[in-house]
């Protein structure tokens, strides 16, 4: 929408689409946090009864699984046309801040659905990236397939400021308003050095919705079964107290409760009438709820007793739903960092002039598990000559940069070959050998 005009109507529109899906996006958040009030919004209490509330919180635990099981080692970047030099301008403006943001912007878009990096030089001079989530922002798009953004809001308050603030990033503009309820007041306006939007979205899926949101119900169940055999044992939940051939008023009931004795006539009988559980039923119950949860995450329960000589190979097939998982989130990743390296390298041309193409990276990812280093070196040994020492290099886990890690070794072997000929030189020299 090359003709795209931002108004204060739309804008205001927009805030209040914001303040609409809040309501919806904070639920996930409360979920993620493990928020009781939330979880057990309909357990039933009981009066005068123990009423413990114990959240199971495997959301948060299937978030961080899955991005550090996807980001939890560095991202590689290899150049396709043997570019060293567009190598080394990545690494000097990203590696001191990227991979913490890549972990961060993962999570914000597992627990919402959707999250968004904005790309800004910050007072510095320097390229730099944050998250926003839903609950802050709000991004127009133009309504075609690619949903390219057209303008995004960032609403935000100062420290110590009662007013509220929002930034609105059109084309290359930012322009800053105070809300005035149902009004604004534009206080800056200022440019950017990108040609669009510096807005990139990052869904957590397909569909735009929460990594866990079809086991909130799920895990709704298992918290709210877990609190009741608590209780059940705490205050003997299901038991009643049986008094016979005696009739008691309630002020008597409730004297007897705070004394903690009971007085009855001669030839009347107290005792606890209480309501058999099925150990077994029961936690069979809990059983098929937890791995319902596993299964519909495609997680795998780690706290299981596995073989402490479980192979490399045998351990990915274990993970082989997780993997596929997060091979979708990998695919989505890959196209967050190379639109990111695309206003990168608008950056650089603007402040350096030199020119790169962010078509030419290749962005490699490497699973944060548990590696079989001989079985990987045995693989890189035979297809030696076959694939190029970059991309062999690449398989390794402990090479963080492939094309850095090439450049040592070279200088490495002409420090070599350096000292050999000096060892041929010296000994020449000693024995008189000459040329």
């Amino acid at each position: 929408m090359d003709n795209f005009k931002v108004t204060e109507k739309i804008i205001l529109e927009c805030l209040k689409e914001l303040d609409k899906n809040a309501i919806r996006y904070q639920k996930y958040k409360d979920y993620y946090e493990g928020d009781i009030g939330v979880i057990f919004k309909d357990y039933t209490m009981q009066d005068s009864r123990s009423n413990m509330k114990i959240p199971f919180n495997f959301c948060r635990k299937f978030v961080d699984v899955e991005t550090g099981y996807l980001l939890g080692k560095d991202i590689n970047y290899i150049s396709k046309s043997g570019n060293q030099e567009i190598i080394d301008t990545i690494d000097y403006h990203m590696t001191h801040w990227v991979q913490e943001h890549d972990i961060l912007l993962r999570k914000s878009s597992e627990i919402y659905g959707i999250a968004w990096e904005l790309n800004y030089v910050d007072r510095d001079g320097d390229f730099k990236a944050t998250v926003l989530n839903p609950l802050n922002s709000y991004i127009l798009e133009d309504g075609t397939v690619e949903r390219n953004a057209i303008m995004a809001i960032y609403k935000y308050q100062k420290r110590f400021d009662d007013n509220e603030y929002i930034d609105v990033f059109v084309d290359n503009r930012i322009i800053t308003y105070i809300v005035d309820g149902d009004s604004l007041k534009k206080i800056d306006e200022r440019t950017h050095i990108f040609d669009r939007v510096p807005i990139i979205s990052c869904p957590a899926n397909s569909e735009r919705l929460s990594g866990f949101h079809d086991i909130i119900p799920l895990v709704q169940a298992f918290s709210h079964l877990n609190s009741d055999l608590c209780n059940e044992v705490a205050d003997h939940r299901n038991a009643y107290l049986l008094i016979e051939n005696a009739e008691l008023q309630e002020d008597d009931l409730a004297r007897m409760k705070k004394a903690g004795i009971i007085q009855v006539p001669q030839g009347a009988s107290v005792k606890w009438l209480i309501k058999d559980i099925n150990d077994d039923f029961v936690q069979n119950e809990l059983n098929l709820l937890e791995k319902k949860i596993y299964d519909l995450s495609d997680q795998v329960n780690f706290n299981e007793n596995w073989a402490s000589n479980t192979s490399g190979l045998a351990l990915k097939n274990k993970l082989l739903n997780l993997e596929n998982r997060i091979a979708l989130r990998e695919a989505i990743m890959e196209n967050v960092i190379k639109q990111r390296l695309r206003n990168f390298f608008e950056y650089i041309k603007v402040r350096e002039g030199k020119e790169y193409n962010y078509k030419d990276i290749s962005v490699q990812f490497t699973r944060n598990l548990p590696t079989d280093l001989a079985g990987l070196a045995d693989m890189v040994t035979k297809l030696k000559g076959t694939a190029s020492d970059e991309t062999l290099l690449a398989q390794l886990p402990f090479i963080a940069n492939p094309t850095l890690e090439l450049e040592k070794r070279r200088k490495e072997q002409e420090a070599e070959m350096l000292d050999l000929e000096k060892i041929t030189d010296d000994l020449a020299d000693k024995y008189n050998l000459g040329d």
